[in-house]
């Protein structure tokens, strides 16, 4: 009778891990970054998902801003980088299809700190299946810089009462702070190559980044031309330029490119 009390256990052990492990990877958060005519700030969305048929309890969440560190490679925290909630709006599943949005109450995720303590409270009660939850902020960066953001939803087991997590890691790029004034084929001519950066990108990622609006009054603005298609109509080449021609513009002009690149190998951007 002990043993079998004792392989039961273990079954029920197991079986609650295993409901544990499913609940984490049905809990989705993904993220984008976007620029809105309304403000020269990057706008960070969030998006939490819960693809399971079980609710997920007294979910929290923390949203840290900072630099990872090139030499040791560690997350530095940015105290002074903050974020401000601009909406937040939960959706949920009937019949395939997400009805109207509707108004949250409190936002899930909370940078540590800012409301007195440092771990978040529980602020959705719970996360119903086929539920989504969508948060935009306004970021107020330390510096014009590159950065990362970490993100973190927490929740208690249903069944042992242990704390679970799941973790979502962005990054803010250069050109996510700065807009590009694209100019037309037959606008002034391009500086003279030692003043300007090349980049080489697919024509797929460049189409969303052309939708990106200009905002007014930012303070690095970038100009730009696409200065070659390749025949197939698949890949381009970028002339990027700043009207300041300073060893540190040189710099950013050269980062930006490089982030272009990076973005450009991409098809699946878009």
């Amino acid at each position: 009778m002990a043993n079998q009390v004792k392989q039961s256990m273990e079954m029920t052990q197991t079986m609650s891990k295993m409901m544990e492990m499913f609940l984490v990877s049905s809990l989705s958060i993904s993220s984008r970054l976007e620029r809105v005519d309304s403000t020269d700030k990057p706008i960070l969305v969030l998006i939490t998902e819960n693809k399971s048929q079980f609710p997920i309890p007294g979910l929290s969440g923390s949203l840290r801003i900072g630099n990872d560190s090139n030499e040791e490679r560690k997350f530095k925290r940015s105290t002074a980088s903050l974020t401000t909630v601009i909406s937040k709006t939960y959706t949920m599943a009937k019949r395939g299809r997400q009805a109207e949005p509707q108004e949250m109450k409190h936002s899930i995720y909370e940078q540590p700190g800012t409301t007195g303590t440092e771990e978040p409270q529980p602020s959705l009660d719970v996360l119903l299946p086929g539920m989504r939850c969508v948060e935009v902020f306004e970021l107020s960066l330390e510096r014009f810089d590159e950065w990362v953001i970490l993100v973190e939803a927490r929740f208690k087991s249903p069944g042992s009462g242990e704390v679970l997590s799941k973790r979502h890691e962005c990054c803010v790029y250069l050109i996510d702070q700065c807009s590009i004034k694209w100019l037309s084929a037959d606008g002034r001519e391009a500086p003279a190559e030692e003043l300007s950066q090349e980049s080489k990108m697919m024509t797929g990622p460049l189409r969303q980044i052309l939708k990106v609006p200009v905002t007014e009054g930012s303070d690095k603005e970038i100009q730009g031309r696409v200065s070659h298609i390749s025949d197939d109509m698949q890949e381009t080449s970028l002339s990027l330029w700043s009207e300041e021609s300073d060893a540190a513009n040189s710099i950013i002009l050269e980062r930006i490119a490089i982030e272009l690149g990076i973005l450009g190998e991409h098809p699946a951007f878009i």
